[in-house]
């Protein structure tokens, strides 16, 4: 997880974003069950992985990009959530 902080660091939040996917995918195939956890939890990790898998560059013409702040925020909450 701290590798996609490094990649929001280096203007590529959006990457990021794909990494923190593919991590929570990771722990979801791996047995974590989404519905013992909270809410929050719940619907955080519902849209982690409806986000569709494109890069940098095309996604920037369709959405705004995550601030670092923001990135670090679903970073902290998905280790949270996910352990």
């Amino acid at each position: 997880m701290e590798e996609a902080i490094g990649l929001a660091k280096i203007g590529k939040p959006l990457t990021a974003m794909l990494l923190i996917k593919s991590y929570v995918q990771e722990k979801i195939d791996e047995g974590k069950d989404i519905n013992k956890m909270d809410k929050i939890c719940k619907d955080l990790i519902s849209a982690i992985l409806a986000t569709p898998s494109i890069n940098d560059e095309s996604w920037r013409v369709f959405v705004p990009s995550p601030s670092l702040e923001e990135i670090e925020a679903v970073v902290q909450k998905v280790k949270e959530c996910l352990g």
